[in-house]
């Protein structure tokens, strides 16, 4: 599972509405606060999530698109 964050514009103003429509195109979950949105996905990996996130937001009709969130960094080790 893998968790998308990013920022939109939409015509629409209803995010309730909005939300339905991006799980009902493929997220597991997704949540709205103004305008961007954390979704969930079932994938491989998260340049694979991001690229379902994309592509679900602009058929629902989203515009300006960004992600927001990347994958986590790992940890360097620096030595004592």
């Amino acid at each position: 599972m893998h968790t998308v964050v990013a920022r939109f514009h939409h015509v629409a103003r209803k995010l309730a509405e909005i939300e339905d429509d991006l799980v009902g195109r493929g997220a597991v979950d997704a949540h709205i606060t103004g305008f961007t949105v954390a979704m969930t996905f079932d994938a491989e990996s998260h340049r694979e999530a991001s690229e379902a996130a994309k592509r679900i937001l602009e058929s629902a009709g989203a515009t300006r698109i960004k992600i927001t969130k990347h994958r986590p960094k790992a940890a360097r080790y620096v030595p004592k």
